[in-house]
C-alpha cells in the first residue's frame, strides 16, 4: 500500500481514525469502493499482499486501522466498542471519502463488524465479503462463555472458545505485552492442529505464554515485513485494546448492540462471499449454519480455501482471486 495515502479522521463521536486510501478515483454505483476491515490482532497492513494481488481493479480502496489498533484511537472504555458505534465510525470514514456505494470486505473480528455494518446501514453497500468468520446472526440474548463452550464441546468435539478464558482475564494484557514473541508463535505456529491446541484446549494459551517452549512459525510468519510490524505495533500500544472486542461480548456489550437490529432486517440482502479456510479450529464453517438455515443469506457464494486463519496472510493471492472476481460479478 505505498502508493496510498494516510488519512487521519475525527468521527461523529470524536474518535480519531487512521486510515489508508488508494489514489484518487470515483466511487460510483458503477465502481463502488472497497472497504477493507481487519481484526484481531492486526491492522490496517493485514491486507497488503491482498492489495497488491488485486491488480488493476478501478475500485477506491480504503483501508482503516480499526478501533485499538495502530494509528487509531485505543479507548480504555468497553462500551466504545459496540458494534453499531464502530459501524457508525466506518461509515463516516466512508463520508469523508464521498463513497456512495461500497463493497465491505472483513477478516476475524473485522468480519463481525462488516456484518452489522451492512445491517444498520444497507443502503450504503451492494456487497459483502467474510473471510473465515461466517454471518453471527444477530442476538440480544446475554453471552455466556461457558455455556458456549460446553455446547460446542457436544457438537464440535472441543471448547471452540477455550482462548476467551485467557483473553478476558485481567492479567492477560501484560503477559502478552510481557511475551510478545511467545503470542507470534501462539498466532502462527507451523504445528499441526496448533489451533486447536492453542485455542480449544483450556489453559493451553496461558500456559504456552508462560513457558519456554519454541514452535516453528508458519512461513509467511517468518518474514521480517510481519513479525517485525507486529513488534513494533504491539511494544508502542500494548495489547490491551486488541482484547477489548472479546470483552465488549463477554460483557454483553454486543448483545446490547443488536437488540438494536429488528429482526425483520437480519437479512443479508447483498451479493455476499464467504471464505471458508479448512484449517482454522475456530471460525468453523458450522457457524454459518443457523443464518442459512433461517434464509437470511439468500445470495451467499462460498469458496473453500486450504489454510489457517490469517487468510489474508497465509494465501493473499487466493484471496484477491476470489475478491477480484466477485467484485467484477458485481459490477457487470
Amino acid at each position: 500500500m505505498e502508493a496510498f495515502q494516510k488519512k487521519i479522521v475525527a468521527t461523529s463521536r470524536d474518535i480519531k481514525y487512521a486510515y489508508y486510501v488508494s489514489p484518487p478515483g470515483a466511487a460510483t454505483s458503477e465502481q463502488p469502493a472497497l472497504l477493507f476491515v481487519h481484526g484481531f490482532p492486526d491492522s490496517a497492513h493485514l491486507w497488503t499482499g491482498v492489495i497488491a494481488a488485486l491488480g488493476s481493479l478501478p475500485n477506491k480502496i480504503i483501508v482503516p486501522d480499526c478501533l485499538g489498533y495502530a494509528g487509531t484511537d485505543k479507548p480504555e472504555d468497553t462500551k466504545l466498542y459496540a458494534y453499531k458505534d464502530q459501524a457508525a465510525d466506518l461509515v463516516d470514514i466512508l463520508a469523508n471519502e464521498k463513497a456512495k456505494s461500497t463493497i465491505i470486505i472483513g477478516h476475524d473480528w473485522g468480519s463481525a463488524l462488516a456484518q452489522r455494518t451492512y445491517l444498520y446501514y444497507r443502503e450504503l453497500f451492494c456487497g459483502v465479503v467474510l473471510l473465515n468468520t461466517g454471518y453471527m446472526v444477530p442476538s440480544d440474548q446475554p453471552f455466556d462463555l461457558t455455556a458456549v463452550n460446553e455446547y460446542t464441546t457436544k457438537t464440535l468435539g472441543y471448547p471452540q472458545f477455550s482462548y476467551w478464558e485467557f483473553f478476558t482475564a485481567p492479567d492477560a494484557a501484560k503477559i502478552v505485552d510481557d511475551n510478545l514473541d511467545r503470542m507470534w508463535q501462539v498466532l502462527h505456529g507451523d504445528v499441526d492442529d496448533w489451533m486447536k491446541k492453542m485455542f480449544c484446549v483450556p489453559n493451553a494459551m496461558r500456559n504456552f505464554m508462560l513457558s519456554d517452549e519454541e514452535v516453528p512459525l508458519k512461513s509467511y510468519a517468518g518474514k521480517p515485513e510481519w513479525r517485525n510490524r507486529f513488534m513494533e505495533q504491539f511494544k508502542k500500544d500494548g495489547f490491551a485494546s486488541a482484547l477489548q472486542m472479546y470483552k465488549a461480548t463477554a460483557s454483553n456489550v454486543q448483545s446490547l448492540s443488536d437488540a438494536g437490529i429488528p429482526e425483520a432486517a437480519w437479512t443479508i440482502e447483498a451479493p455476499l462471499l464467504f471464505v471458508l479456510c479448512t484449517k482454522d479450529a475456530v471460525c468453523v464453517p458450522e457457524m454459518m449454519a443457523p443464518a442459512k438455515t433461517q434464509g437470511l443469506v439468500p445470495k451467499l457464494k462460498e469458496v473453500v480455501i486450504e489454510c489457517a486463519h490469517w487468510s489474508p496472510m497465509e494465501k493473499p493471492e487466493e484471496i484477491a482471486r476470489h475478491i477480484r472476481d466477485f467484485v467484477i460479478e458485481i459490477c457487470q
